[in-house]
């Protein structure tokens, strides 16, 4: 515990204030030396509940006994260290003759981190860690007082409870609304044939049903329309309920189930190696269980992937094309359609985690998720630019990928405009443009600042917001996907192009065709997945292959990724059913998680953040850690998005 070795001493502070305290700890460690100031302070180590070899080896992560600090009449501060290339949590016991707002003192600081380096302990630490390096001299240190962090409700926060209220109100009162309708209904029917009985003409009662009945139907249909998204039955019918559309694409489902899948095993596995033991997580660098982790972070190209395929195949269905080309201004009208589906979800979603869920939780690590929480920035997300922004002021921090994405469906509605106004080839050689252009920016972007695999690069200063979240950066998959999307449309309204001659190719030969794309696209994903394991072994050594390479690996990936899913699903495509594609990939639970992944989105992140920060000890790295985490946060997160759904979510 190599913060026990400076800080569990102000528990001798006695009558001595903080700051005069830490001056003669300096001089008494220079006197007397460092080992028997270690000795010296030994016996208050195990009110933090630790262990001597864990001292020893120097973890930057351990958080003691909370209550147990407490019991003894003790103060427990937690304290986050910001640095290069991620940040530390620790917890702390202490006297109560120091305050949480005596640590955070500049001058405090400066004298804290001058111990630390001047002990050689942290040398040691680097020595052990290898891949992190850890530098002080940058570092910020912010203590937290685990009794007195929540933040106070102001107006947001009323706002965030009238809006939860008013669904609810609507959800309760909603059958009540739909018996009044039919009692109406009936009603009106029972005029309409009043009126039918005193006409004497039989084509005045038929005019006469006709004029009465019409505006009973479109009263029924509005009122219907005005209530159905707040009616419980009705939407749990709609979500269990599963209608057969375009059969070919079925495997679409099974992509965005298993991506929902991978998204959470990804974040929890992220989240988790940034607050737990260190070198437990160093441990595991070199196991299969880091390496499949790790490849989780494709899920994100898996979803652009596919939202590019279906962009493409409902904005070029004909008689949208011909509405553009008919009005070239429509086209907003398909921009302000996906904003009013995203943007009531979205902005509960922003709501709920950064007004009510901080009153959710207590402890000495919530602060950690009361940093994921803090929302000052939300109109970024809103207007959808927050993943332009250099800066880490997030607000709703994943929300990154729904700007990306809108971003992405912006620049192809061009294509789109020239498709219907001019014709397909120049549309199509636009988004193959496009596709160009955005590999060659991340290809030089990654050569540029020397990006090494996917693991290694996720330590690399500034990458997530310089790289990661940039559209032109995350466009091959997202430009593939929509070329492909074109290619479909086309086929399914007998244009001739490149895939229907492909499946005039295809369908003489099925069998082989079928292996081919299956043995083709497993090839390319696990050559992609696997391939860098020869790399993960020897992690001490970032230069094991060419940094060059590595460059180009990093760059070309997730195109990769896409390429792969995009000779996979080709047989379904063309018609040709199978197990995997209709039996496996088609499943009721896939078609369900299909129908919540949009809100699931949304809240999964909250609920893997307020689990992570209820722990009162650090959670150790291990498989059976990881995998019981992902267990219970998978099925909260399916219980919370039932319940979350919306009906105008995506």
């Amino acid at each position: 515990m190599l913060l026990n070795y400076i800080l569990i001493p102000i528990v001798i502070a006695s009558q001595e204030s903080c700051q005069h305290y830490m001056t003669s700890l300096l001089v008494k460690a220079e006197i007397e030396g460092y080992k028997k100031l270690f000795e010296d302070i030994w016996p208050y180590v195990s009110l933090s509940g630790t262990r001597y070899y864990l001292l020893l080896q120097g973890s930057l992560n351990q958080f003691g006994m909370f209550e147990t600090c407490l019991r003894k009449g003790y103060y427990y501060s937690s304290l986050k260290i910001e640095m290069e290339p991620v940040p530390s949590y620790y917890g702390l016991c202490h006297s109560r003759e120091c305050t949480t707002d005596d640590f955070n003192d500049e001058q405090f600081q400066s004298d804290f981190k001058e111990l630390i380096n001047s002990t050689g302990i942290l040398d040691t630490y680097n020595v052990k860690l290898k891949l992190f390096k850890v530098s002080l001299d940058n570092a910020d240190f912010i203590f937290y007082d685990p009794l007195n962090y929540n933040k106070n409700s102001g107006v947001m926060f009323i706002l965030t409870l009238f809006l939860i209220g008013m669904l609810l109100l609507l959800s309760c009162f909603n059958p009540i609304f739909c018996q009044l309708i039919n009692i109406k209904r009936q009603v009106k029917v029972s005029i309409n044939i009043r009126d039918i009985e005193n006409n004497e003409k039989q084509d005045d009662e038929n005019q006469g049903l006709t004029n009465n009945q019409i505006p009973v139907v479109k009263q029924e249909e509005t009122n219907k329309l005005c209530f159905l998204d707040y009616s419980i039955q009705t939407s749990y019918n709609t979500l269990f309920t599963f209608k057969d559309h375009d059969t070919n694409l079925s495997i679409m489902e099974g992509y965005r189930s298993i991506g929902f899948f991978m998204v959470i095993f990804g974040h929890q596995f992220l989240d988790l190696a940034k607050s737990s033991f260190r070198f437990e997580m160093i441990a595991q660098l070199k196991s299969w269980l880091c390496l499949n982790l790790v490849n989780m972070l494709y899920s994100v190209d898996m979803f652009f992937w596919l939202g590019g395929f279906f962009s493409a195949y409902m904005l070029l269905e004909k008689s949208k094309v011909k509405l553009v080309k008919r009005n070239g201004f429509s086209i907003f009208g398909f921009l302000l359609h996906r904003i009013l589906r995203i943007w009531p979800c979205y902005a509960i979603a922003i709501l709920i985690s950064s007004q009510l869920v901080p009153y959710l939780g207590d402890g000495p690590r919530w602060f950690m998720a009361l940093d994921r929480f803090e929302c000052a920035t939300g109109w970024r997300n809103l207007i959808f630019i927050d993943n332009l922004f250099y800066d880490t002021q997030y607000c709703f921090p994943w929300g990154w990928y729904l700007s990306t994405d809108m971003q992405l469906f912006i620049s192809c509605l061009i294509p789109v405009f020239f498709y219907a106004k001019v014709n397909s080839k120049v549309a199509k050689a636009m988004i193959v443009s496009l596709l160009i252009i955005t590999q060659t920016i991340g290809t030089v972007m990654s050569l540029v600042n020397e990006y090494l695999l996917p693991p290694f690069a996720l330590t690399q200063p500034n990458m997530h917001q310089n790289y990661y979240t940039k559209p032109f950066t995350r466009g091959p998959p997202y430009y593939l996907g929509f070329l492909l999307g074109v290619l479909y449309r086309e086929l399914k309204e007998n244009n001739v192009n490149a895939l229907s001659r492909l499946q005039a190719f295809a369908q003489q030969r099925q069998l082989n065709f079928k292996l081919f794309c299956y043995l083709l696209g497993i090839l390319i994903i696990g050559g992609i997945w696997f391939g860098w394991r020869p790399a993960q072994l020897h992690y001490e050594h970032q230069d094991y292959w060419n940094k060059t390479i590595q460059s180009f690996w990093f760059a070309f990936c997730r195109l990769g990724i896409a390429l792969g899913m995009s000779v996979l699903c080709l047989p379904c495509l063309f018609g040709m059913k199978d197990v995997f594609n209709m039996t496996f990939m088609r499943n009721n639970y896939f078609r369900f998680i299909n129908k919540i992944s949009f809100s699931g989105y949304l809240i999964h992140q909250i609920i893997i953040f307020g689990l992570l920060g209820q722990f009162y000890q650090t959670p150790n790295f291990s498989f059976e850690t990881i995998f019981t985490l992902y267990i219970g946060n998978l099925f909260i997160t399916q219980i919370c998005s039932t319940l979350f759904q919306w009906k105008t979510a995506l």
